[in-house]
């Protein structure tokens, strides 16, 4: 059933800021590490409106559709890389802040709320202090109209 209302963060506070922080993973690249213990159950991200960029479908296909110069091309790949499907809004929710940088684990230590409301990641059990925050890409939902991009959104293609 869709929102009726996006469910952001209405303080000016996202949780993010307190419990993480971008350094160098041995995963891939960048990641996201805990600045401090994150107890079980904890909401260490919950997104503002200021956080994310909400991309529809009909933008994504427009885009898509469009003539591609390399910079839109690599902007396909940045939305892409840093996005997550949300069911909800049939949308991608491409992530501005430090969120984008969560890494995929199997035994992954984050989450979503356990009432699967988008824009909130969770803390599956107490992830250590400078312990790399990561979700298991392959628990979220699969988009139906971004099938040809598999590699991006499914761990097996990797």
């Amino acid at each position: 059933m869709p929102y009726k209302e996006i469910p952001y963060n209405k303080s000016s506070y996202n949780p993010i800021e307190e419990y993480a922080e971008v350094k160098t993973s041995d995963i891939h690249g960048l990641g996201l590490f805990a600045k401090r213990m994150i107890p079980k159950n904890t909401i260490w991200w919950h997104a503002r409106p200021k956080d994310v960029l909400i991309v529809s479908k009909e933008q994504f296909l427009t885009l898509e559709n469009s003539k591609r110069s390399t910079l839109i091309k690599n902007y396909i790949h940045s939305l892409l890389t840093y996005s997550y499907y949300e069911r909800e809004l049939d949308a991608l929710i491409f992530c501005l802040d430090d969120s984008r940088y969560v890494n995929h684990s199997f035994t992954a230590n984050s989450g979503a709320a356990k009432d699967e409301t988008g824009f909130r990641a969770m803390a599956l059990r107490d992830i250590q202090a400078g312990e790399e925050i990561t979700e298991d890409y392959s628990k979220y939902t699969l988009c139906s109209w971004l099938t040809k991009y598999k590699e991006y959104f499914d761990p097996c293609c990797w």
